[in-house]
């Protein structure tokens, strides 16, 4: 059933809420940390305009979802994500993630039996397979290590380098604005746990079993990531390529979104 804010009850009964707009291959997206399905506007609008099923949703504790207290690891998020996609049993699908919206999606590779009769092509945007640096781990994000992740996840240092970010255009942050809260409003207490969760994820042992075409999507200004361990990324996997979006830090899909748009596009035809 196409629509928006659409129900789905998980197998632990919390509701996740998406939308199902247009026809034809299926795209989903899955957003990032404190993201909300909004963010992906500019997307659902070409992906719809060229002939294209776009699902978005909002994981549990983000934006229309529900807030459970239980629940909050990412292997869970996974399981919704694949709850959703068999739900609506999709099928030749073109999986999206931005940020942590790559990590659950690793996640539901790691754990569903049919992901490889249901996905086709993997898109990741900015994300480390682990975020903790090790000794032998230097690619995770930048200043965050085993003895000191726990702070970091309660920002009582600053990790975030914002100062690489580059400023969104004017009509993109007025256009967010207008449809997502700010980070600063984002309930952080209530998803602590999450995020812990999340930052002592390690992925690296998904990626060499993932078979599908995947496109590796980096700004040349991240804020998180370093460019080689994006290079190790799309290098790791199968049938990996990679993309540096030199005017984006984190987020290319909105920094240049019609650039990222035309390849996103082109990598679907493509696959």
């Amino acid at each position: 059933m196409s629509g928006t804010d659409l129900p789905l009850t998980t197998s632990d009964d919390v509701t996740i809420r998406y939308d199902d707009e247009g026809d034809g291959r299926p795209v989903v997206l899955a957003s990032g940390f404190s993201d909300q399905s909004p963010t992906w506007f500019f997307q659902r609008d070409a992906l719809v305009n060229a002939g294209y099923r776009v699902i978005r949703f909002d994981h549990r504790l983000h934006g229309r979802s529900d807030a459970p207290t239980h629940g909050q690891r990412m292997t869970r998020l996974g399981l919704d994500l694949g709850e959703l996609v068999t739900a609506l049993d999709l099928r030749d699908v073109v999986l999206v993630g931005h940020s942590m919206g790559v990590s659950v999606s690793l996640a539901y590779f790691s754990i569903a039996a049919d992901v490889w009769d249901r996905v086709s092509a993997f898109v990741a945007i900015d994300q480390s397979p682990k975020i903790v640096n090790e000794q032998d781990w230097q690619w995770g994000v930048r200043g965050i290590t085993d003895a000191n992740v726990y702070d970091a996840a309660h920002f009582r240092f600053e990790w975030f380098n914002n100062g690489r970010e580059p400023e969104e255009p004017e009509h993109v942050r007025k256009l967010l604005a207008s449809v997502t809260p700010t980070f600063e409003e984002f309930p952080m207490a209530t998803v602590r746990r999450l995020l812990i969760d999340h930052f002592v994820a390690d992925w690296r042992d998904v990626l060499p079993r993932i078979p599908v075409p995947t496109w590796v999507v980096t700004g040349r200004h991240s804020p998180f990531y370093e460019l080689d361990g994006m290079c190790w990324f799309s290098e790791t996997v199968q049938n990996g390529s990679l993309s540096v979006f030199e005017q984006s830090g984190h987020n290319p899909h909105l920094n240049e979104y019609q650039a990222f748009n035309a390849q996103l596009l082109e990598f679907i035809a493509q696959h």
